[in-house]
């Protein structure tokens, strides 16, 4: 499990959340973002540490560097994102547990394919 990050306020759907800044530049690492086809940003204030969820809370506008509720979040929640919708290759893939109906099970960037490991985890699932 990641570090994640809990609002200690309550949002309302488009709200914007947070305006983040950070280094941009070409380098991928654990908690960077992608920016566009060859940029990251990195050393974010937190922005690098929401969790994943296949049916997320929020969402991040990679052009306003913003992080929007996509549905009323209550305080104390667990922010939560989908890492496809901003990265086309991750750091690195990782089985996922969130419990959504429609969860994906093994998370990859939106241009890559599950790597051996995933392939593997895939077919172990009931």
């Amino acid at each position: 499990l990641g570090l994640g990050v809990e609002t200690l306020s309550a949002w309302r759907r488009g709200d914007v959340i947070h305006v983040f800044t950070g280094e941009i530049g070409p380098e991928i690492n654990q908690h960077s973002l992608q920016v566009d086809a060859t940029n990251h940003i990195s050393d974010t204030t937190f922005i690098g540490y929401l969790s994943h969820a296949c049916s997320p809370n929020s969402r991040l506008d990679m052009q306003r560097f913003e992080l929007v509720p996509l549905k009323d979040i209550a305080a104390g929640a667990l922010l939560t994102i989908d890492y496809a919708a901003t990265e086309d290759r991750l750091y690195r893939q990782f089985a996922c547990h969130c419990g959504a109906p429609h969860c994906r099970h093994w998370i990859t960037g939106r241009a890559e394919r599950p790597n051996v490991e995933g392939q593997a985890y895939l077919k172990s699932l009931p």
